[in-house]
């Protein structure tokens, strides 16, 4: 699954001059535009609408919540975006499972939102999934069956309203490490479930996220820009496996993922389209506003991207 550096540099057509991009390829950085997630705000919505508008963000990722609270009030959301000059890039659709009593309510959710987000002018549905076996270990099967129905979802959504829909990797779910989001991946049809990758998620997992953006490269449909701090969780237990990792989401810039890594390998294949940063809760003393002032300024800073 591994794409060289080269060879997707080759394959997207991109001419190099030494060690240097083309005018033409740098100049595809400026289509890398960046929104932000309104999870931070919790239940205030429209606090969240108004204060990313505020900070320079086009774009904005709600919640399923948030779309509840509008799903029958379409113009009106139309209208507020309008006022806030914002598209909603995405909604967190939540988690699809692989109980077969509850597959045609998954599908028919999603397709409701797929329906609004076109009447909206939105652009994707992010998917998690529920599938983790509370006793035991999965087992191949059931990574089988999460991505006969990702393609279900995904083949639908598009099909009927144009709406892409991109696997979340997430902590605590079947898709949690490297390994599993493969399996995940390789059970869906590329034609219709999309890669979202959420880099500080991989590195909570123990993955690589660098190597992880490298290897989903041409099925990523956006990412999540986001940053961990991971703490000491002690030796093994007495079975011999490694405790859960402790960690914090934290603003862009306070942990450790190599967040100008990722985005190197997005411009060098001429990645065209968002990143959504996100952070689930503002550090203690801090506004939601605050922490999104503080990443912003890490994005324009560090990467060197406008918000």
């Amino acid at each position: 699954m591994t794409i060289s550096r080269r060879k997707f540099l080759a394959g997207s057509g991109i001419a190099l001059t030494g060690s240097r991009l083309t005018r033409h390829a740098l100049a595809a950085e400026n289509e890398i535009k960046v929104g932000y997630h309104a999870i931070t705000w919790g239940d205030n919505v429209d606090q969240a609408i108004n204060e990313i508008s505020e900070l320079g963000f086009r774009g904005i990722q709600i919640r399923r919540a948030d779309y509840e609270k509008y799903a029958g009030r379409v113009s009106e959301f139309k209208d507020l975006l309008a006022a806030k000059k914002l598209t909603v890039v995405s909604i967190s659709t939540g988690n699809v499972t692989i109980k077969p009593e509850t597959g045609k309510q998954e599908l028919e959710d999603r397709l409701k939102m797929a329906k609004w987000m076109k009447d909206i002018g939105g652009l994707y549905l992010q998917a998690t999934d529920g599938a983790r076996a509370k006793v035991g270990v999965n087992d191949l099967d059931d990574f089988k069956n999460l991505g006969r129905r990702l393609t279900e979802i995904g083949k639908r959504t598009f099909g009927e309203h144009g709406i892409k829909l991109g696997f979340h990797n997430h902590m605590n779910n079947l898709g949690e490490r490297r390994e599993e989001f493969d399996r995940i991946m390789e059970a869906t049809d590329p034609k219709h479930v999309w890669a979202l990758l959420d880099i500080a998620h991989m590195q909570a997992a123990g993955g690589d996220p660098v190597k992880l953006t490298r290897d989903y490269i041409d099925r990523l449909i956006y990412p999540h820009f986001k940053d961990v701090v991971i703490h000491p969780s002690g030796p093994a237990g007495l079975d011999g496996k490694p405790p859960r990792p402790k960690y914090d989401f934290v603003e862009l810039g306070q942990g450790r993922v190599n967040i100008p890594a990722v985005l190197q390998i997005m411009k060098d294949y001429r990645f065209k389209g968002w990143i959504i940063i996100e952070l689930d809760k503002s550090p203690t003393g801090r506004t939601p506003k605050e922490s999104a002032a503080i990443s912003k300024k890490y994005v324009e800073e560090k990467l060197k991207l406008k918000v």
